[in-house]
């Protein structure tokens, strides 16, 4: 038993003198905890929604109005036309659409059927569902207080007024609302970030640790030849795994992919590129390849799944969270990906996500080479 506690002890030791390994140990379920408890929020406050308004006569403007004063909703606008929606939902201006026909003021004044259709962005199933409930719960509860209003101004019993109210719902770009059709695009993010970051996570230790790094930075090889000789292979071993799960989403879960491949692509080597660079920058920083793994699994996975609006709503979260989520690079190609492979967009609707895609790519590559160089 002495023994035992002997060699407890020692490893007691080794560990507060690993000040690393204590402070992730001890700080992860801190920060992990925080982050869980700001990020899940499944409750939607201030949906964007637009709508379409046929009828343009007082119950309508009212209906509007009174679904604006909702806290759930924010009304960003009102458009001409239903076709209009689609462009709507592909730059992720809105979220429901409220479509009023012309005559639903006439329809509830003689106790006909007022019709009205919410549309629904079904590219996000888990918001959308959600959306879509609480769309129908408040037309159907302002409604009902519009045919209360309407039956005192009668002198009537609400119910002898109450029509019946035909709410027709459509779900663009995922009719059944089904969870793989969007989870499908969100992971391709969360993998090719987890595993290009990993990739160059060693090229700089690797070659430290093994004793060669001294050589290769004596050698009459610029820095910046030095640097894209190292990421190159790994840009194109991402480049097929691009390909691949593309394809496999396709073949095994049925995602099939409406927009231009090749502009998704393109698009991809750029998100690919910044995670090489974070890689490079975590194998220039860590001492040992165990360090700079942990760093690269740690700074890309957990941004990545939390805060990239891969799983939780961006709109939900408080704003410094909201903050930092517009610099993580799966942000941006996370909502690219769903544009291209679910509503089949083009650059023209998508654009301000791939410049900033690009701005933090090339931030991320400055910073990894600039390190890269001192490091030598």
């Amino acid at each position: 038993m002495n023994r035992t506690l002997a060699v407890a002890w020692k490893e007691v030791l080794h560990l507060v003198r690993d000040r690393r390994s204590l402070v992730a140990a001890l700080g992860l379920p801190v920060i992990l905890l925080l982050l869980y408890g700001a990020v899940v929020d499944f409750d939607l406050k201030h949906l964007p929604f637009v709508a379409v308004d046929h009828d343009r006569t007082a119950a309508s403007r009212r209906l509007l109005q009174s679904c604006a004063a909702i806290e759930s909703f924010r009304l960003v606008g009102l458009l001409d036309h239903p076709n209009e929606v689609d462009a709507v939902f592909a730059r992720r201006q809105a979220t429901i659409a409220l479509v009023i026909p012309p005559g639903f003021q006439r329809a509830m004044q003689k106790q006909g059927t007022a019709r009205l259709q919410i549309l629904v962005d079904g590219a996000d199933p888990t918001t959308g569902s959600i959306a879509l409930t609480y769309a129908l719960g408040a037309v159907n509860r302002v409604a009902t207080e519009l045919v209360e209003r309407e039956a005192r101004a009668a002198g009537l019993p609400a119910r002898l007024l109450a029509p019946p109210l035909e709410v027709r719902t459509r779900v663009l770009y995922n009719p059944n609302l089904k969870s793989r059709l969007s989870l499908v695009p969100g992971l391709i993010g969360v993998i090719l970030m987890m595993l290009s970051a990993l990739l160059t996570s060693g090229v700089v230790v690797r070659e430290r640790e093994r004793g060669s790094f001294e050589l290769l930075a004596s050698s009459p090889i610029a820095a910046s030849e030095l640097i894209v000789g190292k990421l190159l292979p790994y840009l194109v071993l991402a480049g097929f795994d691009v390909v691949l799960v593309v394809a496999l989403g396709w073949a095994v879960f049925g995602v099939v992919p409406q927009g231009n491949l090749l502009l998704l692509f393109a698009i991809a080597l750029v998100y690919v590129a910044a995670a090489l660079a974070l890689g490079l920058l975590f194998s220039c920083l860590a001492r040992t390849q165990q360090t700079a793994m942990l760093l690269a699994f740690v700074v890309t996975v957990v941004p990545t799944m939390l805060l990239s609006g891969f799983a939780f709503p961006i709109r939900n979260m408080p704003w410094p969270l909201q903050a930092v989520a517009r610099i993580v690079p799966a942000t941006h190609f996370i909502v690219i990906a769903r544009a291209i492979i679910l509503k089949g967009v083009g650059l023209g609707l998508i654009w301000r996500q791939v410049v900033a895609l690009g701005a933090i790519t090339g931030v991320l590559v400055l910073l990894a080479v600039r390190r890269f160089r001192k490091t030598l």
